[in-house]
């Protein structure tokens, strides 16, 4: 009897142990994949900037994790132009990341923002601005 209790408080010990270590990995698979997308809307920010005409156009996919045992859940996911573009994005735990875009960006229909986990859609375009080509992006 006095083993089995023993026992228990052990694990129960080691989990509590264990368990900030894994919301830690956790949010941090979650910030590296929302990252990777922020690349992604760099590089084809970039490509639409370097290949293409006014008029072109790309479409992305932006995936908003939900929580689990190996990813930490977003609250909201948010690409800003004003003054500078950047794409702030809020954990589930509070933590908030933010990272700026050095490229003509704008967001004509006002701030793009991503409240639901799943995949979002994200067009960028090329077109003509006050001072000179810009990508626009639309949710």
């Amino acid at each position: 009897m006095i083993r089995a209790v023993v026992a228990i408080a052990l694990a129960a010990a080691l989990l509590s142990a264990a368990l900030p270590a894994v919301e830690s990995a956790a949010a941090d698979r979650t910030a590296s994949a929302l990252d990777r997308d922020v690349d992604r809307i760099e590089r084809a920010g970039a490509s639409l900037l370097a290949d293409d005409d006014p008029g072109g156009r790309r479409v992305l996919t932006i995936s908003v994790p939900a929580g689990s045992l190996v990813a930490a859940g977003v609250d909201s996911v948010t690409l800003r132009c004003r003054p500078d573009c950047v794409v702030r994005y809020v954990l589930g735990s509070g933590t908030v990341r933010t990272r700026r875009i050095e490229l003509p960006l704008v967001t004509p229909d006002g701030a793009v923002r991503f409240g639901t986990p799943g995949d979002h859609r994200l067009v960028l375009g090329l077109a003509e601005g006050d001072d000179g080509r810009v990508v626009t992006v639309r949710g």
